[in-house]
């Protein structure tokens, strides 16, 4: 078997399309639903996502990423699906909501200059550099850290809500 290193990079905007990376080795697909919040029969409440066909302001949104390795025979390299996403502008981050096993996660707030986890992303202001707020992050990145063998997928996710 060969075995390949990657980057990937994806912009989520709405909607679901498909991106096909590297030679056709790592397929992706991203897709958005809106989040419903309901309450069952013990009193609780709880969530499904369901279409994203109408979303008004204060809308949660549900963004996933779907990644798979397409080939037959290449094993892509540990630590080489690394997927970058800006955050829409139309849309602010909600914070601990980012998620993908088996992955690395950080965060930009510099329009994907600079990544750190939460704790590293400073804004400059007015009295000295502060802690960025998730509402102010731009990007969110995860590195797969495992090896991804041959029709193997994987994904990452994170929610916001519609400004």
């Amino acid at each position: 078997m060969k075995t390949m290193r990657m980057l990937c990079a994806l912009a989520l905007l709405s909607g679901t399309s498909a991106a096909s990376w590297a030679e056709g080795e790592i397929s992706l697909r991203n897709t958005v639903q809106k989040v419903e919040y309901f309450t069952n029969e013990q009193g609780e409440t709880e969530s499904r996502l369901i279409e994203a066909a109408e979303v008004v302001p204060g809308n949660e949104l549900a963004y996933t990423i779907t990644f798979e390795n397409v080939s037959e025979d290449v094993v892509v390299d540990a630590g080489s699906v690394v997927i970058t996403n800006p955050i829409p502008p139309q849309v602010i981050y909600l914070e601990d909501t980012a998620f993908g096993a088996g992955t690395t996660i950080v965060f930009s707030a510099d329009d994907g200059s600079l990544f750190g986890t939460p704790d590293q992303l400073l804004i400059a202001g007015e009295n000295g550099d502060r802690i960025a707020d998730p509402s102010e992050y731009t990007h969110i990145r995860w590195t797969f850290e495992p090896t991804l063998d041959p029709g193997q997928r994987g994904s990452v996710s994170f929610r916001a809500r519609l400004r």
